[in-house]
């Protein structure tokens, strides 16, 4: 582990430490990302803003003595990225003003993000033609990031109660995130060297010939800190490594 470590508020939360110890267990060079850890922001929610929230003590101390970043950018590939650049909002937002119990389907739940999609588009009317013309569209989406409070286990709900399964804990949730954002820079890398190594190809002709191994490195971090993540048939995480899955 290097000393920088040691300075990370997470560090000194027993069972964020805990958690990444356990992922630990597999042999794989993937270390989560400390600038991600090491935000400003993590450990932002102040006492006062969470004592009208009906919500376990574990859930309150995680919030106060860790926390969640400002913003998760969760692209999952350089075509994706390039897209959701042209968007006013990109990624996961963990804004205090998210904080809302609500309750879905008769359970319980604390928003702590979401993730809306703002993009514009365009229709061509009259293709060719002397009077062709675009017509512009906007389209807006959002989708919750939610803690159940019976259980603590995290989801995103992609549809009034349509939900994907994301983590087991809010710790979980944490690290799984910074080790995506160590992931995802040499993942990248690795599909722009063979762009330009095979300009006649696009990325999916790499990715998908190469997704076992590509995604190896998280996949097996993931497994080792939070198994659920892996074996659930459809879950966030696997989302993120299928581009298959839309």
């Amino acid at each position: 582990m290097k000393e920088s470590f040691n300075v990370a508020n997470w560090m000194k939360y027993p069972s964020m430490f805990q958690f990444y110890k356990q992922s630990l267990t597999e042999e794989i060079d993937l270390e989560p990302d400390i600038k991600f850890l090491s935000e400003p922001s993590l450990g932002r929610y102040p006492e006062y803003r969470l004592k009208n929230l009906e919500i376990p003590e574990n859930i309150r101390n995680f919030l106060v003595k860790v926390g969640l970043p400002d913003q998760f950018i969760d692209w999952r590939s350089p075509d994706e990225e390039e897209d959701f650049k042209k968007e006013v909002t990109n990624g996961i937002i963990f804004w205090l003003s998210c904080l809302t119990i609500k309750q879905i389907a008769k359970k319980k739940y604390l928003i702590i993000g979401e993730s809306k999609n703002l993009s514009r588009s365009y229709i061509i009317c009259n293709y060719k033609q002397p009077d062709e013309n675009k017509i512009w569209e906007k389209s807006e989406s959002c989708t919750l990031i939610l803690v159940e409070l019976k259980t603590g286990s995290i989801w995103q709900c992609i549809y009034k109660d349509t939900f994907i399964f994301v983590n087991s804990s809010l710790e979980q949730y944490l690290l799984s995130m910074a080790y995506w954002r160590a992931f995802y820079p040499s993942f990248t890398q690795k599909i722009h060297t063979f762009l330009q190594e095979h300009p006649d190809k696009i990325e999916e002709d790499y990715i998908f010939k190469h997704q076992k191994t590509l995604y190896k490195p998280f996949i097996k971090r993931l497994k080792a800190l939070d198994p659920e993540a892996v074996q659930k048939r459809t879950s966030y995480w696997k989302f993120m490594c299928d581009l298959t899955l839309y």
